[in-house]
């Protein structure tokens, strides 16, 4: 399945130019299908105080330029909710022949935040409600974003009925890993086995942004793309429709079907 919203997300997490006509294309959280438009009007860049005080010093060089910039994201429905963004300005060497310096914009938050999942409307709601708070974080702390689309699988295996506990020899009740879980989807359901396998990669994910500061925004998505295929996976209905009409036309070898 083609994942054109993580596609356009990653291309966000490279940052911003200074020129709003070159913005990518941001994708919409009220409707899913428009694109926001960036408001020259609300576009505000800003150098901060401590950068400016550095412009005195002998070695001074436009590169150590730093600030912030906000802007308000206007979809082409009418009807849409405004998106702001807000992040952080830095000046880095252009390698343009008519330009040496520019701005990067990198943001740190939307909100309302963007979509992260595609198969949206396939989520059950416990998956949902974690999902939307890893994409309020994503862009300020991948790694906590990451330990929220965690938390997304166990939500998902939740709604699947797999068990969170078992009972040992001493009859004691103990918690299972997501391991675990995970394992025992796929062996119960062995027709998601596709799908146990995405999962168990989204725990790794999780795992590390639960433990270290290192995951990128990129590795989140990846994570996220996982997540988003095991939804159409185990949810999907219309994929067992289309396989069953194709059987069907074979069996007819093609010609139109009684009404």
């Amino acid at each position: 399945m083609a994942n054109f919203l993580n596609d356009e997300l990653r291309v966000i997490a490279k940052g911003f130019p200074e020129n709003l006509e070159d913005w990518p294309h941001i994708p919409c959280p009220t409707c899913m299908r428009g694109a926001l438009l960036p408001d020259p009007d609300s576009f505000v860049v800003e150098e901060s105080v401590t950068s400016k005080s550095l412009h005195a010093h002998e070695a001074w060089d436009p590169e150590w330029i730093q600030g912030h910039f906000q802007c308000v994201l206007i979809c082409r429905r009418a009807t849409c909710d405004r998106v702001r963004v807000i992040g952080e300005m830095s000046v880095g060497y252009s390698g343009r022949y008519d330009v040496q310096y520019e701005q990067d914009l990198s943001p740190t938050m939307f909100f309302p935040a963007l979509p992260l999942l595609q198969s949206r409307d396939l989520c059950p709601p416990a998956v949902s409600e974690r999902v939307d708070a890893a994409s309020k974080i994503l862009w300020l702390d991948p790694s906590a974003a990451a330990n929220r689309i965690r938390a997304a699988v166990e939500a998902l295996l939740d709604d699947q009925k797999t068990i969170r506990e078992k009972t040992n020899g001493a009859g004691k009740a103990i918690r299972l890993s997501l391991d675990n879980r995970i394992a025992t989807f796929k062996t119960a359901l062995p027709q998601h086995a596709d799908a146990a396998d995405l999962l168990l990669a989204v725990k790794w994910i999780g795992n590390v942004g639960s433990h270290e500061d290192v995951l990128r925004i990129s590795d989140v998505l990846e994570g996220v793309e996982f997540l988003d295929h095991a939804l159409s996976l185990i949810y999907d209905k219309n994929r067992d429709d289309v396989k069953k009409r194709a059987s069907e036309v074979t069996a007819r070898r093609g010609r139109p079907g009684t009404t």
